[in-house]
């Protein structure tokens, strides 16, 4: 078993490291995407920009994770994990392998089918975020 994990440790080193781009502005916010979800995620991006929205993105490139993934998710309060799978195999993999807390990975899941589109990601991000940044009943009222 040792000499497993230590090929998987090289293995961390050898696979493609992840594509990080900084949001325009500073951010409690992130979001981890790979595969086919890159485009649709460049595109959303730009719409998320033009409401306020800003996140900063990592493009997950290989398994097993690099270490900058999980330095990425333990700089945000709140990820989300934009994926083509219905069980969120990405989101388990990150919890699993980081020891991370569920709540801080949201799951963006789209699995009808059809390719993922900037108008459902940007609507799916949107929406948890208003949710997410509401402020409690007790610090809204005077």
């Amino acid at each position: 078993m040792q000499r497993l994990l230590r090929k998987f440790e090289t293995a961390k080193r050898l696979v493609p490291r992840p594509i990080k781009r900084a949001a325009r502005e500073p951010t409690r916010f992130g979001a981890l995407y790979f595969g086919s979800t890159a485009p649709a995620m460049s595109e959303a991006l730009e719409s998320l920009e033009k409401r306020g929205i800003h996140l900063d993105t990592m493009r997950i490139r290989g398994f097993p994770f690099h270490d900058d993934i999980l330095d990425f998710i333990a700089g945000h309060e709140r990820i989300f994990v934009v994926e083509q799978n219905r069980d969120a195999q990405l989101r388990t993999l990150l919890m699993n392998e980081g020891d991370i807390d569920p709540a801080r990975l949201v799951p963006i899941l789209h699995y009808d089918g059809t390719p993922i589109t900037a108008r459902f990601i940007v609507k799916a991000i949107a929406d948890m975020l208003a949710v997410v940044t509401l402020a409690p009943l007790k610090k809204a009222l005077p």
